[in-house]
């Protein structure tokens, strides 16, 4: 029986992509910061509960020991845990962005390097990191969000190449816009109103319960295409409404003129 680890299984995509791979017939180490959180789902046979805090080496130290321990063995690990932070970059304290990076990026790298030497000395795994559609282009409010995701994308890219000779596959899932709850807390500034508040409603639309976004289920599906297609391909967009292929295809002044107006974002007033 192949073993995934997945991080931030508590809720969204990551609870949607430990359900996926039990459906799969794969032993599944769901970890969360509280594992009591978990769904009913963690309950069953083969799946192994683990606390794991991405922003603490010691649990990261520790989860990953108990999840080889216990399974024998890990395969895939989804680097999928993650907050959000929003709002003006003015606006936001500095201990609020490194605390961001603490969890999103620097967390990624503590679990990266816990599991290297396992995976080098069985010569083979799969590391599949969720960064996002806004890791490929920026968009306004969500800098902390969208230079983590950015630093992601770069990470994995690089790894592609320096894990190349150990049979080690890094696989980047860059998910559009999900109906989860994940939420990204926006940090307020009166000077950049009214564009803020257009923003943000943009942001809650989204996420809220009338939203028309999809569900998880299909970043789940296109997670473990990415973990098991054998292949040596680097990025798997998903649901992202051909906003990265516009973003490749359109004239850049062009882009920027889109992405302002469909936050609601006017000129200089």
């Amino acid at each position: 029986m192949r073993t995934v680890l997945i991080t931030g299984a508590s809720s969204g995509i990551g609870e949607a992509t430990a359900e996926y791979f039990f459906e799969k017939g794969w032993r599944v180490c769901a970890t969360a910061r509280s594992p009591e959180k978990l769904g009913a789902w963690s309950t069953r046979n083969e799946v192994i509960r683990l606390p794991l805090d991405v922003a603490n080496h010691d649990s990261v130290q520790f989860a990953i020991a108990e999840a080889l321990r216990l399974a024998g063995k890990i395969d895939v690990v989804v680097n999928n845990a993650g907050v959000g932070l929003a709002g003006p970059l003015e606006a936001i304290p500095m201990e609020d962005f490194e605390a961001h990076f603490q969890t999103n990026v620097f967390g990624a790298v503590r679990v990266i390097q816990s599991i290297m030497p396992s995976f080098r000395e069985q010569r083979g795994g799969v590391i599949v990191n969720v960064s996002s559609v806004v890791g490929t282009f920026g968009v306004p409010f969500i800098s902390p969000y969208c230079a983590g995701k950015f630093a992601i994308e770069g990470l994995s890219e690089s790894l592609y190449y320096e894990l190349l000779p150990f049979n080690i596959r890094i696989k980047l899932v860059e998910p559009g816009g999900i109906k989860t709850n994940f939420r990204q807390d926006f940090a307020q500034h009166k000077a950049y109103q009214p564009n803020l508040g257009a923003a943000e409603a943009v942001f809650q639309e989204s996420a809220g319960p009338t939203s028309s976004l999809p569900s998880p289920r299909g970043v789940a599906e296109a997670i473990f295409k990415a973990a098991t297609d054998g292949t040596q391909r680097l990025r798997y967009p998903v649901k992202t409404q051909g906003a990265s292929v516009l973003y490749r295809l359109l004239p850049e002044s062009l882009w920027r003129a889109t992405i302002a107006k469909s936050f609601g974002i006017g000129g200089k007033r």
